[in-house]
């Protein structure tokens, strides 16, 4: 018992700066490994300790305040490649590996895990995980969820357990690590992950159309996903991120293209000339600013750090009604104010809206006028809804939850459930 203590501490410095929504944890856990995190599970379950898992704390502010917190979790000590089988195009991660040194690590082997995080030298896979976080690559190439293969995790009661493995295409039992994704720390610690990989492509690149009126920009989206064009990405900007990667225009749309050059090369020849028909006009990048474009873009969602009075509002919607959401924000900002800055993964319908300079009162009233809210972060601590629990699905998220956690000590008070 004497080593499972000395992984923990009440020191009141480490415990302020893991503050999880406002609340000072009595104490914080610094495992080294995975037999670390199930020793001071079983522990924290034998003295029923409310606990927190705690991966860069990226996405902290997402959702309601915990009820209290007895323990955070800090996993980041979990940051090594478990196994690399690069003819497979597989791989294992601890769940601390950052998104970024996982990407460093793969482009010396020339393939890569197709996702995009805001902040990905402090966002961790395992937070990805859990968050169900997504970006801009979502429109070719899907979620975490869908390149997840296999997962370890930690239950409430210390106790290890796996799903799936490292074989691309397994059939055997119930899916269960697909639980995991979007679990927001209520279900289990999540130590690792397996995902399958892909080539680095040879040559990308990036149109950016520009118009006047979103209506131009969602028609123009229109048009591209009605064709057989196949971009990665299909982004709606409006003004304020268009400004920051460098383009002049009231509303945007981002397309990056990716693969041999000769498809890259009619990509981008196509997507420019489709764009006058609707009245835009388009600028290409290459290289390093097209890397640089794509950061942007994926830092637009990012939550970590937000001011008083700032919010930031993921919304999902059918495709169809993009423009339409789009619309009534544009007009909730005239009405509400809090200088909406507004960008969509147009092609998919979820999207993100950052406010500013709102009290807790106008921040209510927004999430009630936005009803395709799915979350909120934010730093107040006193929103009648911090959250949107799927048509349908609340009740078997709170049966699942408590058949997983019955009474519930993993991130007490903060989830729909």
């Amino acid at each position: 018992m004497s080593d499972i203590r000395a992984l923990i501490s009440t020191d009141a410095t480490l415990c302020q700066r893991y503050t999880v929504h406002g609340v000072v944890p009595a104490q914080v856990a610094l495992p080294q490994s995975s037999a670390d995190v199930s020793a001071v599970l079983l522990y924290a379950a034998q003295q029923g300790w409310r606990v927190v898992a705690w991966g860069g704390g990226t996405h902290q502010l997402i959702g309601a305040p915990p009820t209290g917190v007895d323990l955070v979790v800090v996993t980041t000590a979990l940051n090594g490649v478990l196994q690399h089988e690069p003819n497979d195009l597989t791989i294992s991660v601890e769940a601390g590996m950052t998104m970024g040194a996982l990407r460093t690590y793969l482009a010396q082997h020339g393939q890569m895990l197709p996702v995009d995080p805001a902040l990905p030298d402090q966002t961790t896979i395992g937070g990805m995980i859990a968050t169900a976080a997504d970006s801009p690559r979502r429109a070719n190439y899907g979620i975490l969820r869908d390149m997840m293969i296999g997962i370890g995790v930690v239950e409430v009661n210390g106790q290890p357990s796996r799903a799936g493995g490292m074989v691309v295409k397994n059939v055997s039992g119930f899916d269960m690590m697909k639980l995991y994704h979007g679990s927001f720390g209520t279900l289990a610690v999540i130590v690792s992950a397996n995902f399958k990989l892909i080539p680095i492509p040879p040559v990308t690149a990036t149109v950016i159309a520009t118009f006047a009126q979103a209506e131009q920009a969602m028609a123009y989206v229109t048009d591209v996903m009605e064709s057989q064009l196949t971009p990665v990405t299909c982004e709606l900007l409006d003004a304020t991120l268009l400004q920051q990667i460098g383009v002049t225009g009231a509303w945007g749309v981002a397309l990056a293209c990716e693969g041999p050059h000769a498809a890259v090369d009619r990509h981008v020849t196509d997507l420019a000339q489709r764009t006058p028909i609707h009245g835009g006009a388009s600028t290409v990048f290459h290289n390093e600013t097209h890397t640089q474009c794509w950061q942007i873009i994926a830092d637009a969602s990012a939550v970590a750090n937000l001011n008083d009075g700032e919010l930031v509002i993921r919304w999902a919607t059918l495709p169809a009604f993009v423009g339409e959401v789009v619309d009534r924000i544009a007009d909730l900002g005239q009405s509400l104010g809090g200088n909406p800055q507004i960008h969509a993964r147009a092609s998919i319908g979820v999207g993100y809206v950052r406010l500013t300079g709102l009290d807790a009162h106008a921040q209510n009233q927004w999430c009630t006028a936005l009803p395709e809210a799915v979350w909120v972060a934010t730093q107040a601590s006193d929103l009648a809804s911090y959250w949107q629990a799927p048509v349908g699905g609340g009740e078997v998220m709170v049966r699942i939850r408590d058949e997983f956690d019955p009474h519930r000590r993993f991130n007490p008070g903060r989830f729909v459930v």
